[in-house]
């Protein structure tokens, strides 16, 4: 069921951008210094990607928030919004809840639950998106494309960014079966391996995506990492095989030559340690359209992964126990 969710998601896209085509958002009494995106998991990797798409043109600070607590700098002059698929996201409905005694704007992006019952009940501004019956994790494009439209709304957002992702969807289907197939040759080096992910700090939300794919899609561990930060840190520790390696690099011809010529030379360094080194050469003639084009690659790897170790790729039983028992325990 996993791959037809995954097939699916140019076709989400598209919902997507109708949805957001058709919202409605009222204005706030004071300006806006800060943005602040609430969310956890599948609802919140939207925000690293919205935080990528837009800082070229975003005048004000943008943070994607996971966890209990909320930035002390949270006040009416932020734009908050609360992104779960559910609406019962344990740390997204405290810190909605926190948020609320800030005078903050406010805008819920959810299928249903808590959330979008609050934000009826207080009046705020919400966008509702399809409850349909998959894990949040396969939701990704009504996430970040919603983000975007409420970001448009308020003035964050350029008019491109709607443009490039109707490209990105474009491209999607034309290149699926190319997709694929890059992602099955990708996949089988990667089987049976510690699995390395890098980006540069530019396609940073695509190596995260991958990386979570891989945790619960294919039951794998994996890190990931990007440059230029991880040639001050994480280039050193590539000296001892004492792992069973493989890494895998995001590539776009939009980086920056510094970072092409970072990343050869970290990779001839990585080489002698790494049983094996790919690259992913994203498609297309913008940042959304590469890493749409980055996510699909991704997905369809994670998918291969766990048809290879013969794990089902929906089942997540160990988060299911982790928020059963915390539910026997006081929020107190």
């Amino acid at each position: 069921m996993m791959d037809v969710f995954i097939k699916e998601f140019p076709k989400q896209l598209k919902i997507a951008m109708e949805i957001g085509e058709k919202a409605t958002f009222t204005k706030h009494n004071y300006s806006i210094h800060n943005i602040v995106v609430l969310g956890m998991g599948g609802s919140g990797i939207g925000g690293d990607f919205v935080a990528e798409f837009i800082r070229d043109n975003c005048k004000v600070p943008f943070l994607s928030c996971k966890g209990y607590e909320l930035p002390a700098y949270i006040s009416e002059n932020t734009l908050v919004i609360a992104s779960s698929f559910s609406g019962n996201t344990e740390e997204t409905l405290i810190t909605f809840n926190k948020a609320l005694k800030t005078g903050a704007k406010i805008v819920c992006i959810s299928s249903g639950g808590k959330l979008l019952d609050k934000a009826k009940d207080l009046n705020l501004d919400y966008i509702q998106i399809p409850a349909v019956k998959q894990p949040p994790r396969t939701c990704l494009g009504y996430s970040f494309v919603q983000q975007l439209y409420i970001l448009k709304y308020f003035g964050f957002a350029p008019n491109n960014c709607f443009s490039e992702l109707k490209n990105a969807i474009t491209l999607l289907e034309d290149y699926q079966d190319r997709i694929r197939t890059e992602a099955k040759r990708l996949a089988r080096n990667m089987h049976q391996k510690f699995n390395v992910i890098y980006s540069t700090d530019r396609m940073g939300a695509v190596a995260l995506r991958l990386r979570q794919q891989l945790n619960e899609n294919s039951k794998l561990l994996a890190l990931h990492h990007a440059f230029p930060e991880m040639n001050h840190n994480e280039l050193v520790g590539w000296r001892e095989q004492n792992g069973n390696y493989s890494i895998l690099v995001f590539h776009s011809n939009d980086d920056i030559q510094r970072n092409h010529i970072r990343m050869d030379i970290s990779k001839d360094i990585m080489s002698k340690v790494a049983d094996n080194i790919q690259q992913v050469n994203c498609l297309g003639d913008s940042l959304i359209e590469q890493a749409m084009y980055g996510v699909h690659v991704g997905d369809w790897i994670s998918w291969e992964l766990a048809e290879a170790r013969k794990v089902d790729s929906i089942e997540v039983n160990v988060i299911d126990l982790l928020k059963s028992e915390l539910a026997k325990a006081s929020l107190g």
